[in-house]
C-alpha cells in the first residue's frame, strides 16, 4: 500500500486492515511512559485516530476537532497514535484542552506495523500515516480510512457516521419475547 506526502508516492509497510477484519492489538507507550495495548476486543467500541505529527497544521487542527466531535459519544474509547516525543504531546494536550480522547505514543511503531500505516522513506520516514479506524465492541473493524495524500484531511462527517453506528451498537441477541416465538 502507499500514499502521497506533498505528491510523491510513499510506500506503507504493515499488514493494510480492512472492514470486518479483526483489529490487531498493538502496543503503544502512555504519555507518562507505562505500556498500553490498543485494538482488539474492548468493553466499548473505539475510534483509533492515527497523527503523523502533532507539530504540523493539519494534525493538531485534526485532533482538535475530533476532540469536539466525540464529546457527544459517551459509549466510546478514543485513542489518538503519534510518533511525535511525549514532551510535546503532554504540552499539546495541556495547550489545547484535548480531553474527549487518549494521545498514546507508538515508540516501537507496533500500531503503525500492524496497522499498515508506517512510512518506509521519505522526510516522513518512521511516522505514521494519517488514518482512522472505527473497530466494534466485538473487536472487529467496521470503517477504515487511510487518507491517499498525507497533507489532506480525514472524512469527519463518514467517520463520525461509523463512530455513531459502532457506539450505538446493540448486540442481536433474543429476548424473552422472541425465544418464545412470539
Amino acid at each position: 500500500m502507499q500514499i502521497t506526502v506533498h505528491g510523491t508516492p510513499t510506500p506503507l509497510e504493515g499488514k493494510e486492515m480492512t472492514i470486518w477484519r479483526e483489529a490487531p492489538a498493538a502496543r503503544v507507550s502512555n504519555l507518562d511512559g507505562s505500556q498500553n495495548v490498543i485494538g482488539m476486543i474492548a468493553p466499548t467500541a473505539q475510534l483509533l485516530i492515527a497523527i503523523p505529527s502533532l507539530k504540523t497544521e493539519v494534525c493538531s487542527l485534526g485532533a482538535k476537532k475530533f476532540n469536539d466531535l466525540i464529546k457527544q459519544f459517551k459509549k466510546l474509547k478514543t485513542v489518538m497514535v503519534t510518533t511525535d516525543d511525549p514532551e510535546f504531546v503532554n504540552d499539546f494536550v495541556a495547550r489545547e484542552g484535548i480531553d474527549s480522547a487518549e494521545i498514546v505514543i507508538d515508540t516501537n511503531r507496533d500500531f503503525a506495523k500492524k496497522f499498515g500505516l508506517l512510512i518506509t522513506e521519505g522526510k516522513l520516514k518512521d511516522r505514521l500515516a494519517r488514518a482512522v479506524f472505527v473497530i466494534d465492541q466485538e473487536g472487529m473493524i467496521s470503517y477504515v480510512e487511510v487518507v491517499p495524500e498525507i497533507t489532506d484531511e480525514v472524512d469527519y462527517d463518514k467517520c463520525i457516521e461509523a463512530v455513531d453506528k459502532a457506539a450505538n451498537f446493540k448486540k442481536k441477541g433474543h429476548d424473552h419475547e422472541n425465544w418464545m416465538g412470539v
